[in-house]
């Protein structure tokens, strides 16, 4: 168990590992990762209290929620996934050399991304999890020197563990969760990649993309906007009409919301009020705290048209409703 603490550890934060330890009823506070792995996780394994499945469950938790760029999808009319959960799986799984479903490995930086695990979902409908591990590296700069009228900027590749999870439900709907880059990039081709890794298992043809359009759209909706004040907080956001303008609005202080400044509500109001006229490209939003939610949590909506970005890591349950908040609001 000491690699999957390792990996807790490098990939999770306190406030998961504790939201985890209260879910439990055990002891929860821990001011360092010493003190939560030597006092807390590992007593709690020894003497019981935690068995070898919940310290797994925990680094699923810890890694596969939150800090993600997330892509929704529906399945096409017609086709069929019943295949994927029915007694055709295992020979499936066994012909596409993937893991047996229901068996875990516990790898941490393979040479190329690795499915590590298939297993069902317990939460809610019946849906059947995909786990990939993958070896990225980002540089660190160590130095800079001139030498003969150049400059010499020296780095250190240094390598971490990233976790993509898809996740497939049996009612036609499916997510791509890829773990965000500590640089800029654009998502979509990793996005991809993840179909082509669980080809033949997945198709990529019973899938469209699910977009988050309406709920962009909704942000902005004055029927719905009392409601939707409730939920979220709207950071920045970013629109363009027919004739290429485009117009950026932003809340100016920490915590603050555009939805606070009605001056700058109704400067994107009239932005928008042709139908059909303009629309929103991007929008950065909070989720707020709650009786669901112990902390607001910040969301991007951009890039492809189904993207979603969580920018924090958040526990199983965080993630959950964040989820279906903005699906909810995206009818």
């Amino acid at each position: 168990m000491e690699i999957v603490f390792k990996l807790i550890q490098r990939q999770g934060t306190l406030e998961q590992v504790g939201t985890f330890l209260r879910s439990k009823k055990l002891p929860s506070s821990a001011g360092s990762w010493a003190d939560m792995i030597g006092l807390r996780l590992r007593p709690s394994l020894s003497d019981g209290s935690l068995s070898e499945d919940d310290v797994i469950s925990l680094l699923r938790q810890t890694e596969e929620h939150g800090s993600q760029h997330i892509f929704f999808f529906d399945l096409v009319k017609g086709r069929d996934i019943s295949r994927l959960f029915d007694a055709r799986l295992p020979g499936l799984l066994k012909a596409a050399g993937l893991p047996a479903l229901g068996t875990t490995s516990i790898v941490d930086m393979p040479n190329t991304p690795t499915v590590v695990e298939v297993r069902h979902d317990p939460r809610g409908d019946n849906a059947l999890i995909f786990k990939i591990v993958e070896k990225r590296a980002h540089l660190e700069k160590i130095s800079d020197s001139a030498q003969n009228g150049r400059v010499i900027v020296t780095y250190d590749e240094i390598p971490y563990r990233a976790v993509n999870v898809m996740r497939i439900s049996d009612k036609g709907t499916a997510e791509i969760r890829v773990q965000s880059h500590t640089d800029p990039i654009s998502y979509a081709g990793l996005c991809e990649a993840v179909f082509t890794l669980l080809r033949p298992v997945v198709d990529r043809l019973d899938w469209r993309d699910h977009k988050l359009d309406k709920f962009k759209s909704n942000l902005f909706d004055s029927s719905m906007r009392s409601k939707l004040m409730s939920i979220f907080g709207l950071r920045q956001s970013q629109h363009s009409n027919l004739e290429g303008n485009r117009l950026t609005a932003a809340a100016g202080m920490p915590g603050a919301s555009m939805y606070d400044d009605d001056e700058v509500v109704a400067s994107v109001d009239r932005f928008l009020k042709k139908q059909d006229h303009a629309h929103c490209e991007r929008a950065t939003v909070t989720i707020r705290k709650s009786d669901s939610l112990r902390r607001s949590i910040g969301l991007i909506v951009s890039g492809e048209a189904n993207e979603l970005a969580i920018a924090s890591k958040v526990s199983r349950d965080e993630y959950n409703y964040i989820v279906s908040q903005v699906l909810e609001y995206n009818k």
